[in-house]
């Protein structure tokens, strides 16, 4: 009697430390997620990691996916991807490891990596799916349709979206053909082309300020090597005016091409922005 009784005092005495720290382990959880509620996504990281290396592996699991957010929160882009990675290897509910796939796949938009986030999300399956996972993997999937120019697939992504009225199937498809009139509106090669009058392309996207700069410059290198030539000659003209000249010149279709290019993207992602405040949310 006295040897159990001794016994279990030498085993609760011996439980105390280890009972002790995972108290506080599940204290410094909690106040982890504090953290990210709050938005203090650097003090959540700080707790979160130090939580990986003291915790147990079940604390870990639910660790991944909170760590994940909160550096996609800080546009650590690169390490929440290991992190969203980490979480859905360590999930086994389907539903929620498309919803990690759904989010990782925002986190690799965030920085342009279309076929990454492509890679993640072919890793949900099309059928035995529900409505609303369906429908959200049909708005992600025509999203990076529509950000890789393929305007057909992304078109009929979105049409498949299962809750969408009728109304909001002819804003999809007002949507494309506002697409269409940007893309030639903006077309680089035209723009380019268009520079050969300096400052015509850049007036044409809208940037005046680059406009009046081309222009000004080009003429102001015009009027002096006409000036060098009248006064000395023709080849003085040619070797000290016409490689400035040249240079500001064919920079200036170059700049063109580009600031078409931007034009483009920014009108694209005003039309695409405006197109999800029509559709009904899909959470």
């Amino acid at each position: 009697m006295r040897f159990r009784l001794g016994f279990v005092i030498f085993f609760t005495i011996s439980s105390l430390p280890k009972l002790a720290a995972q108290n506080g382990l599940e204290t410094y959880q909690k106040m982890a997620h504090k953290f990210c509620e709050q938005g203090n996504y650097t003090s959540a990281i700080e707790a979160y990691e130090r939580l990986l290396f003291f915790g147990t592996d079940q604390q870990n699991k639910e660790i991944y996916l909170p760590l994940a957010r909160a550096y996609s929160a800080l546009g650590n882009y690169e390490k929440a991807s290991v992190q969203y990675n980490n979480a859905y290897n360590n999930q086994i509910i389907d539903t929620i490891r498309y919803e990690i796939l759904f989010e990782s796949a925002l986190n690799y938009l965030a920085v342009d990596d279309t076929i990454m986030a492509y890679n993640e999300l072919l890793n949900i399956p099309e059928t035995k799916i529900s409505n609303r996972i369906s429908d959200k993997l049909h708005l992600m999937m025509g999203t990076l349709d529509y950000k890789s120019g393929l305007y057909t697939s992304a078109k009929n992504h979105f049409l498949s979206i299962t809750i969408l009225n009728l109304s909001e199937k002819n804003t999809i498809q007002t949507f494309f053909n506002n697409t269409k009139k940007v893309n030639r509106r903006y077309n680089p090669t035209m723009v380019e082309w268009m520079s050969i009058i300096p400052g015509l392309g850049q007036a044409w996207c809208g940037y005046y300020k680059e406009s009046a700069n081309a222009f000004l410059i080009s003429g102001a290198f015009i009027v002096l090597f006409a000036d060098v030539t009248i006064k000395y000659t023709l080849l003085d003209g040619l070797m000290t005016v016409y490689p400035w000249f040249n240079r500001y010149y064919k920079g200036g279709i170059i700049k063109a091409y580009k600031l078409a290019e931007k034009k483009r993207e920014t009108e694209k992602n005003k039309l695409y922005n405006s197109l999800l405040k029509t559709l009904p949310p899909i959470n």
